[in-house]
């Protein structure tokens, strides 16, 4: 009973935080706000719980939805534009490795939490990755987040510079029917356990994003899941990982803050280099590259890019490129390069 409390009073709280946050209109409203509100009980000593049942719901969910942005026209977009596209590759290798040093020589994190907090944006896939990992979630929300919200605050003052004006809004999501979303989320599911049960990094929402790429990129469905559903699925997220700060001091918080600052300016540094370079090699705009190549969130930067009046088909293709290939190499480069740290850290041994 005390844990049915506990849950509802976490949920509650990250509700509420979720709900002023999209009223204030700030960056991944659900997920930010509900972190923020549960780490703030989390600091005030109360008890608070998210059941293992919601988290794997959650995590299905964000998994599907995530794979029905991997469509045919999404590969087709990013085969229009190689050079810059080519940059914006070498922009992500740069950027996680530029911060994973960072992280790791000067702020002494773990190679784990330093790799997954670098990830540039996929902010709700690569917490639920690390999740599964042995990374300080607290360390890879608090860079993720902070990088997300500067990122937003900033951005727009730079552009504004630049001489850019307001311009277009995205297109309305496709409307799909309660059969096609049951059926859609019957398929990831049963791609999800397998993940899970093979022991993927991530396994839930990795085996959903897998099945749910698969049937878009197939054109087997074309469904997509309604805010009704994500939106909850934000909530437990952020609660989920607001719950990892209980008995977290606020010299501790400090320390992350100051560390995720520096990863933040090393990424926004690395990011503008490769954008330049792109500028130099296209003859494109470069605040319309900067924007591109800017390690935030998917939705809050394309949003952002439009908001900017920059082309609608360019700046979604080049975020959704950086998201598809995060969401598909993050866990296997994980599974790679930690395996093979611990296999010299035992030959090493013996």
């Amino acid at each position: 009973m005390r844990s049915a409390a506990s849950a509802a009073v976490t949920l509650g709280a990250g509700a509420l935080g979720g709900l002023i946050f999209a009223l204030l209109g700030l960056p991944a409203a659900w997920i930010s706000g509900s972190l923020v509100a549960c780490i703030g009980l989390a600091l005030a000593g109360m008890r608070i719980d998210v059941p293992e049942w919601l988290r794997f719901l959650a995590f299905v969910v964000l998994g599907t939805s995530m794979g029905t942005m991997l469509t045919p026209e999404t590969f087709a977009r990013a085969a229009t534009w190689p050079v810059s596209m080519a940059c914006l590759g070498a922009s992500v290798l740069g950027t996680m490795a530029g911060g994973t040093l960072f992280l790791t020589r000067v702020a002494g994190w773990s190679r784990e939490s330093a790799f997954w907090a670098s990830a540039p944006g996929a902010f709700g896939t690569v917490v639920a990755m690390a999740a599964d990992t042995n990374a300080d979630l607290r360390q890879v929300a608090f860079a993720q987040t902070l990088r997300l919200f500067l990122l937003v605050a900033a951005l727009p003052n730079v552009l504004a510079a630049l001489g850019m004006t307001a311009g277009g809004v995205p297109p309305p999501p496709h409307v799909s029917t309660l059969g096609e979303i049951v059926v859609l989320f019957g398929v990831c599911t049963a791609a999800a356990l397998l993940a899970a049960r093979l022991k993927l990094p991530g396994g839930l929402i990795l085996g959903a994003l897998a099945g749910s790429a698969v049937l878009h990129a197939t054109r087997l469905s074309t469904a997509v899941l309604p805010a009704e559903l994500l939106i909850p699925a934000f909530v437990v997220l952020g609660g989920s990982v607001g719950v990892r700060f209980i008995g977290t001091s606020l010299s501790t918080i400090r320390a992350y803050v100051l560390a995720s600052l520096g990863a933040f300016l090393v990424a926004v540094a690395i990011s503008t280099l490769f954008a330049l370079l792109a500028a130099w090699l296209t003859g494109d705009d470069l605040g319309k590259l900067v924007t591109a190549f800017a390690p935030g969130a998917l939705e809050a930067m394309t949003a952002l890019g439009f908001a900017m009046g920059y082309d609608p088909a360019f700046m979604s293709a080049h975020h959704l490129f950086r998201f598809a290939g995060l969401s598909v190499a993050l866990p296997v480069a994980a599974r790679l390069m930690f395996a093979a740290a611990e296999q010299a850290g035992r030959d090493h041994t013996q």
